[in-house]
């Protein structure tokens, strides 16, 4: 049975209590692999191509964004409590797997990794859920069976409550650069927030589906972030300041504090 958060919430736990529970029950994040995790997509040219799982594609659904991981972290269960830490608040609906971000790996040989291609994949990513959203099918339980029949279960019956949040669509962050060296066995263990100090990109693709606000700017972090060779839609910033701008822009379009 799982509990959710507004669930424990109201028997009094803390935002500790909560994490606590939520990491462990994700079994890869108890060994600190991101590519383990259970919030983890594995992204190949060759998935790119597959249709997935209807799991799969309400994974992307009810997350602020997607961060892609260019380099096999070793800090997965870390950056996931942080994250979540930084994203929950009382009252923020979480019964159909809403969470700041969907986490893809992308340290395969044939994954893509320049930023071009990640926002090609973003956009594909994009296009199959919205299409899943349109034509949910026999397909989308696995094998087409032998009648071509609509298999109703759990997965499709909440389907309409998995959709993509409209800044989803606008940005992504990329984990391009893993700690160096024993960075992350010789942190200080009290230190929690070592994660918001990691360097990240964060990416505009250009979309601003139902955004209320329009297309998305970077004039707010001009000055603690750095344009990445020259292009005005790539931001190079520490990964707190990444979130805190992404969650601003969640609230301005939607009201929730």
């Amino acid at each position: 049975m799982t509990v959710t958060a507004e669930e424990m919430e109201a028997e009094g736990w803390s935002i500790k209590d909560q994490t606590t529970h939520w990491v462990n029950n994700n079994e890869g994040l108890q060994q600190h692999k991101f590519h383990s995790a259970g919030l983890c997509f594995h992204l190949t040219q060759h998935t790119l191509q597959q249709w997935w799982p209807l799991k799969d594609v309400h994974e992307f659904c009810l997350k602020l964004c997607a961060i892609y991981a260019t380099v096999d972290i070793t800090f997965g269960r870390e950056l996931a409590v942080w994250l979540w830490s930084k994203w929950y608040r009382p009252g923020i609906p979480c019964r159909f797997g809403n969470f700041f971000a969907r986490f893809v790996a992308c340290h395969y040989p044939d994954s893509p990794k320049s930023v071009l291609d990640l926002l090609n994949a973003h956009r594909r990513i994009c296009a199959q859920v919205l299409l899943r959203q349109i034509n949910l099918t026999a397909k989308d339980d696995g094998p087409v069976p032998q009648d071509i029949g609509l298999r109703v279960d759990s997965l499709q019956e909440n389907h309409e409550n998995h959709q993509l949040e409209p800044v989803f669509h606008a940005v992504l962050i990329v984990i391009d650069t893993n700690l160096p060296g024993n960075a992350f066995l010789d942190r200080d263990p009290n230190d929690t927030d070592f994660p918001s100090r990691i360097p990240v990109l964060l990416v505009r693709t250009g979309e601003f589906h139902d955004l209320k606000t329009g297309p998305v700017h970077f004039s707010s972090i001009e000055s603690i972030s750095e344009e990445v060779c020259g292009k005005a839609d790539v931001r190079r910033i520490a990964l707190g300041d990444a979130v805190d701008f992404i969650l601003d822009l969640h609230r301005q379009n939607t009201g929730v504090a």
